[in-house]
């Protein structure tokens, strides 16, 4: 394999560690934040009431949680955590935010009391405890700061070191939808899903004047997840593939030597959730196929979330922050991390999917096709949609 783009640098300790750059980062989240906070859509108004028992409905029929316990008060929704029982808490939080009036929601321990003894009559059918086909929801969330979860997302990065431009844009593409539930012993649900991504880095400030595509990466996979309570995972087989863009190596000044690197992976992850507003993941996986022959198996990967339970701005945001870090063998196991940090908004959505505006910090070997062998390192900021 050419070494023209290949070789293993290492990243100088002197570089931006990852506290002062999500220091860094953190202040231009805040400065964008006071630009825009004015756009962003208030909470529709409803009274306690009227919350209380449309949450006392989402609740029995989306969850089968008839004997759930919850109380509201100035539009805040507290719901008794033992009476959630195995629920995925986490889906009942996205689910309960949704509902208009809403400005935040609490899970906690020990006893509350309910507002409402009937729920409010909505406009939808129970759904079923049994089978179903295309959910809403997924039973395992996608991995925020992994740099290959499939969503949608824009961002501007600047590179501090490595072969790749130093000024980049991301355009992300794509999603992860669930195909078939159903009920799974240990009181836990199955489900079949699809997921399809394309990842584009492109060279803002390219020679021609344009944006050239540096390198676009494209995935497509088939996943089987599980989940009981706080414990998930899933078992996947995805296909990567990726390409060098045309204008890029064109306008090299180094000789390119294209690689038309590809493979698939068997991969499992499994993940807890030790209270509502943390998770933990990892797990690992093998190439079962790949281009060149000389692309090393194994992989590895680990990571933590945090959202916070609490809101800022009457409501309107919420503080988010995300770790991952991943060692492959096709890398001789250097660790790639990435960090994102910034607010959530809770108003702004399109369906179940939420908008975040994320700044990001990545040091290890790239991530971006025929790169991999290569170390570098960035600070970013980002629009981020996910579930």
């Amino acid at each position: 394999m050419a070494e023209t783009l290949g070789a293993k640098d290492s990243v100088p300790a002197h570089r931006f560690s990852v506290v002062s750059t999500v220091r860094i980062a953190t202040g231009g989240v805040v400065f964008v934040l006071c630009l825009i906070l004015g756009i962003v859509s208030t909470t529709i108004a409803a009274d306690d009431s009227y919350i209380a028992g449309y949450a006392a409905a989402v609740l029995q029929h989306e969850f089968d949680a008839a004997k759930a316990s919850l109380h509201v008060q100035g539009g805040v929704v507290i719901v008794d955590a033992e009476s959630l029982g195995k629920v995925d808490r986490r889906k009942v939080m996205t689910a309960l935010e949704s509902i208009p009036g809403v400005v935040r929601v609490e899970i906690r321990e020990g006893l509350v009391h309910t507002d409402v003894r009937e729920p409010a009559p909505i406009q939808q059918e129970p759904s079923k405890s049994g089978s179903k086909f295309l959910p809403r929801d997924l039973l395992v969330a996608p991995f925020h700061a992994d740099p290959r979860t499939p969503h949608f997302s824009v961002a501007a990065r600047q590179v501090s070191f490595g072969q790749e431009p130093r000024n980049t844009g991301s355009a992300n593409f794509g999603e992860t939808f669930s195909l078939y539930r159903n009920a799974a012993p240990f009181d836990g649900q199955w489900e079949l899903a699809l997921q399809a991504g394309v990842f584009s880095v492109f060279n803002m400030n390219a020679p021609s004047g344009s944006m050239d595509l540096v390198n676009a990466d494209y995935i497509a996979g088939l996943l089987a997840s599980y989940r009981t309570g706080s414990f998930s995972g899933f078992l996947r087989l995805h296909h990567q593939s990726s390409h060098l863009g045309d204008e890029f190596i064109l306008n090299s000044r180094v000789p390119v030597n294209r690689i038309n690197l590809s493979f698939e992976e068997v991969d499992l992850k499994v993940a807890f959730e030790p209270a509502s507003w943390v998770r933990i993941y990892g797990g690992g996986g093998i190439l079962v196929g790949r281009d060149p022959k000389e692309l090393k198996r194994g992989t590895s990967q680990a990571g933590a979330e945090l959202t916070s339970p609490w809101t800022l701005w009457s409501g309107k945001v919420r503080p988010v922050a995300y770790v991952d870090a991943q060692a492959n063998e096709r890398s001789n196991w250097r660790v790639g991390n990435s960090v994102m940090a910034g607010i959530q908004f809770e108003d702004a959505r399109i369906g179940d999917r939420k908008l975040q505006l994320l700044a990001e910090y990545f040091s290890g070997p790239s991530p971006n096709g025929q790169f991999y062998n290569q170390n570098m390192e960035w600070i970013g900021i980002g629009l981020h949609l996910y579930y």
